[in-house]
């Protein structure tokens, strides 16, 4: 068997191991990557002599591929949910701590706004609560998109500082 030999074999199964692993990973998208990766490691293999069935090798060199592409994805899943129980775990939870706590950022929040110019007020307003878009908001106040972009960004910087304290 020669390494031609085996890159032959892999042409002439390719559809047919896209296809199985596309059946195992669930994603047309990466099994097609998968599936040229697999072709690249074939490619690279030197020594191919104790290849007794070509076709079944080439299976098994997928089937690893897609054990190991789960295993990250489950690994990587696991790690999200991890980390969203970590950030966002309990804000489900009503307790009076934070109630209050929202209350006071929400008050400083309306405070903040308050103190910027009635323009840049009534763009945020009309952005953030109506759901307008820049186009929208520019021809309704007869002002540039980049005027009522340039207001957008003043606030939330503005919110942010607020936020930060």
């Amino acid at each position: 068997m020669s390494h031609t030999q085996l890159s032959d074999t892999f042409l002439e199964h390719e559809e047919d191991l896209f296809r199985f692993l596309v059946r195992r990973i669930k994603c047309a998208f990466t099994a097609r990557d998968m599936t040229h990766d697999l072709f690249l490691k074939v490619s690279a293999q030197s020594e191919i002599s104790h290849i007794k069935n070509q076709k079944a090798y080439l299976f098994r060199m997928a089937a690893n591929l897609a054990t190991d592409y789960l295993r990250i994805e489950q690994n990587r899943a696991e790690i999200l949910a991890e980390t969203n129980a970590l950030l966002w775990g309990s804000i489900d939870r009503r307790d009076p701590e934070r109630m209050m706590m929202a209350r006071q950022e929400l008050a400083r929040s309306e405070q903040a706004l308050a103190r910027l110019p009635l323009l840049t007020r009534k763009i945020f307003h009309l952005n953030r609560y109506e759901g307008k878009t820049y186009p929208e908001i520019a021809k309704q106040l007869n002002v540039s998109a980049f005027t009522v972009e340039n207001h957008i960004r003043t606030v939330l910087k503005h919110l942010s500082k607020v936020r930060d304290l």
